[in-house]
């Protein structure tokens, strides 16, 4: 059975930090189609118990900041793989913070210090409304590999 808060506790923000993947879904006034993103956790924080930032990187795409910036909202989904089952969900309103504002370079330089930021195109700002978790039984169990190494491909997928 689905559990729900206003915010996020402490214990689903460990949850969510310790998942290797996680999806954005994203949708604005009568659209028919939702956009929906797997995204990488290692560009995500949890920094208190309503906002959670993620770090963008360049992709073939950028549908979640066109939704964001028209006043549209996202669900960020995360799931466990392993053996104990889970499906966590954040309802959110957001907001786009370009590459090279000061703002963001500031985000980037506080949360991000460790990671290539200069592949970043914009940090995204989620501020939860609400949370949900379900018992995940259906989602199978995986392992997880590694992330990926090799920016080869990414730089051929983002030249132009």
């Amino acid at each position: 059975m689905a559990k729900e808060w206003d915010n996020i506790p402490d214990h689903l923000a460990e949850f969510a930090m310790k998942q290797n993947v996680f999806f954005i879904a994203s949708a604005v006034g009568e659209k028919d189609d939702i956009n929906l993103s797997p995204k990488g956790v290692i560009q995500l924080r949890v920094l208190d118990d309503k906002t959670v930032l993620y770090a963008d990187y360049n992709g073939s795409g950028n549908r979640t900041a066109e939704d964001l910036n028209a006043g549209g909202r996202a669900t960020i989904l995360f799931v466990s793989f392993d053996e104990k089952p889970l499906i966590l969900r954040f309802y959110c309103s957001g907001e786009v913070i370009p590459k090279g504002t000061e703002e963001f370079n500031a985000l980037c330089e506080k949360h991000y210090a460790a990671l290539e930021k200069d592949s970043f195109r914009q940090v995204f700002r989620f501020r939860a409304y609400r949370v949900q978790t379900s018992c995940g039984f259906g989602v199978p169990e995986m392992k997880f590999i590694s992330d990926r190494s090799d920016k080869s491909y990414f730089k051929e997928l983002t030249a132009t």
